[in-house]
């Protein structure tokens, strides 16, 4: 995942370029990896488990398998379904289509995050534990797997909306070329920073609405969703996309 040499003909020509498919892209890099905080502190904190953050769910499941984390079934699950959403989603938005691509990915997305929402009410977002917890991560994972197919650059530069340990080390690169780099790349450099940061803060954000939420669990992927939704008003359509 690395800065592509030139923002432009990425912007131009890439379907999963934010700047090329959505308009104020930054409002929706900032919507997307808040939502992404938000419900990833609430599963955490609820479920046992992340659905955003498979790195932490990789570890957690390591933790689980030697004994010390009882809620390892729910990380399996959620990491699984994780997968399988952002498989499944790839299929939609590459098949052919009079909807644009960004329009398919969000719409799986609202979709999925909605039925987590339902599946939450229905089984009283996991309080009895067991398998209707292990079905909510699950569930929660696929949403996010979801999530994550909708943009993976921000005019040309790599940005995640789910993965941050990814986004952490590329500010790391960042800083360095932008301070003691070639004078051609500083500015990229630093226009990468401010995004990472961007992207950093508005996920750590998010973690703190979810766990403020926590006093109504039943209806914070409902939240998400709604928030979610909202970002159909940004789509560009297929003759204003630059």
């Amino acid at each position: 995942m690395g800065d592509s040499a030139s923002a432009r003909p990425s912007i131009t020509s890439d379907p999963q370029d934010v700047y090329r498919e959505f308009r104020h892209p930054i409002l929706v890099l900032a919507v997307t990896t808040g939502i992404a905080g938000f419900v990833d502190a609430f599963a955490f904190l609820r479920y046992g488990a992340f659905v955003a953050n498979q790195s932490g769910n990789a570890v957690l499941l390591g933790i689980g398998l030697a004994g010390r984390h009882a809620a390892w079934p729910e990380s399996a699950a959620s990491l699984i379904a994780f997968a399988a959403g952002t498989g499944a989603v790839s299929q939609v938005r590459a098949a052919r289509s009079r909807w644009s691509p960004s329009f398919r990915g969000l719409a799986c997305a609202v979709v999925t995050m909605a039925l987590w929402a339902a599946l939450n009410a229905l089984l009283h977002h996991g309080r009895q534990g067991g398998l209707p917890r292990i079905a909510l991560a699950a569930a929660g994972g696929f949403a996010m797997g979801a999530l994550a197919t909708l943009f993976v650059r921000t005019a040309g530069i790599a940005t995640a909306i789910t993965y941050q340990s990814g986004t952490v080390a590329k500010i790391g690169e960042r800083i360095e070329r932008w301070l003691a780099g070639p004078g051609t790349g500083r500015r990229r450099a630093r226009q990468g920073t401010f995004l990472g940061l961007l992207a950093l803060t508005c996920y750590a954000a998010g973690g703190g609405l979810g766990t403020v939420a926590q006093g109504q669990p039943l209806w914070v992927p409902a939240w998400g969703a709604l928030a979610l939704s909202t970002l159909s008003l940004l789509v560009r359509s297929g003759r204003s996309a630059r």
